[in-house]
């Protein structure tokens, strides 16, 4: 089995890495955490109760954090483990990444570079490591992805008409709901619940 999984937001808390750090950068900038379901720094910041109408904001909060997020921010509890245990049972992992958008500062080789170096430091298996510009149909089924796991709400409603999706809980897709659409709470959770999502969808692994 193909098993795709996005590194930002299923293999590391992107939610609460931007609640840690940037209310801490907003606060500097006489800013508040306003909307706590907001996808990203853009949309949970936000100035006297205004609407953020522009990428401005973000990108200032990454080009600060970016080069430290990319370094710094650990997987989620038992990421690695599980991905160990997902190849030893014979399925194929693919990595995806769309990381290029948040910094005005770092560069795509950059970005490629800090992804690589962490994904070595937290001894994170994988067989393929995908960078796009975007998730879509057309890019799941170039690689063959039979389960996909994301955090997206846009993403994980697209793929779920092809695919099975694993859909990591977070506040900003609590509301995400639709057939074959599984959510979990950790990793272990995931993989407690492959067994059924496999049944269910009658996957073959391996």
């Amino acid at each position: 089995m193909n098993i795709g999984i996005m590194i930002d937001g299923v293999l590391t808390n992107l939610e609460q890495f931007q609640f840690d750090y940037g209310s801490k950068f907003y606060f500097e900038k006489n800013m508040s955490l306003k909307n706590p379901r907001g996808k990203n720094v853009q949309e949970i910041y936000r100035k006297h109760g205004n609407y953020l109408k522009d990428t401005r904001s973000m990108k200032s909060f990454w080009d600060v954090y970016g080069e430290f997020y990319l370094i710094e921010c650990p997987p989620r509890v038992f990421a690695s483990e599980i991905l160990k245990k997902l190849r030893e049972h014979g399925n194929t992992i693919y990595l995806f990444c769309t990381r290029f958008y948040h910094s005005s500062i770092l560069s795509m080789e950059e970005v490629k570079k800090y992804t690589k170096l962490w994904l070595i430091q937290y001894g994170i298996y994988f067989d393929f490591l995908v960078f796009s510009d975007i998730i879509n149909v057309e890019l799941i089924q170039k690689y063959h992805i039979d389960l996909f796991l994301d955090h997206h709400p846009d993403t994980i409603f697209q793929l779920s008409f092809q695919i099975p999706v694993v859909c990591f809980h977070a506040k900003y897709n609590e509301l995400v709901r639709g057939e074959n659409i599984y959510r979990v709470f950790s990793w272990y959770d995931f993989y407690e619940k492959l067994e059924m999502i496999l049944d269910t969808e009658k996957i073959l692994i391996g």
